[in-house]
């Protein structure tokens, strides 16, 4: 009897471990892909994205090549970049994570000798995809939810 009321009080605790453990790979690639683009590190990015992956939405990019015009685009036009995740929510079914991400992204630009943020409220969509135990984004969707640029200070 004892054994039977330990399986059924604990097993869910168990297996809560280990789906949290395996949630724990998507977000570590998602806050992974912010702290690339926001650093600026992206010799990284074959890191976290597979050779296939595409983001699409408001963009239509293929592979890591087409990702990374993109990114020159947002080196050219923006001096920082601060990507904040908020919710992540997604699950698994087998070796693919589908989910949504949820993030305010602020780029800083000058502009007439002012400097300037442009916040975008976006949605993301993530397809991931476990291969050989490695986790990696196959697409990323892009939903733009609102923008809003602002004027600001920033520290000398």
């Amino acid at each position: 009897m004892k054994k039977v009321f330990f399986l059924i009080i604990f097993i869910p605790i168990f297996l809560g471990a280990n789906t949290m453990e395996i949630n724990n790979e998507a977000k570590k690639v998602i806050y992974q892909y912010a702290e690339i683009v926001d650093s600026r590190n992206f010799e990284e990015l074959d890191s976290i994205m597979w050779t296939d992956f595409s983001m699409t939405g408001g963009y239509d990019l293929k592979g890591i090549e087409g990702f990374m015009g993109a990114m020159d685009y947002l080196v050219a036009t923006y001096s920082k970049t601060m990507h904040f995740i908020g919710n992540i929510d997604g699950s698994w079914e087998g070796d693919i994570y589908k989910g949504n991400t949820y993030c305010i992204a602020s780029h800083i630009f000058e502009e007439n000798g002012e400097m300037k943020k442009l916040d975008m409220g976006i949605i993301y969509e993530d397809t991931l995809e476990r291969r050989d135990g490695i986790v990696k984004f196959v697409n990323r969707n892009f939903n733009l939810q609102w923008q809003k640029t602002d004027t600001i200070e920033t520290p000398q």
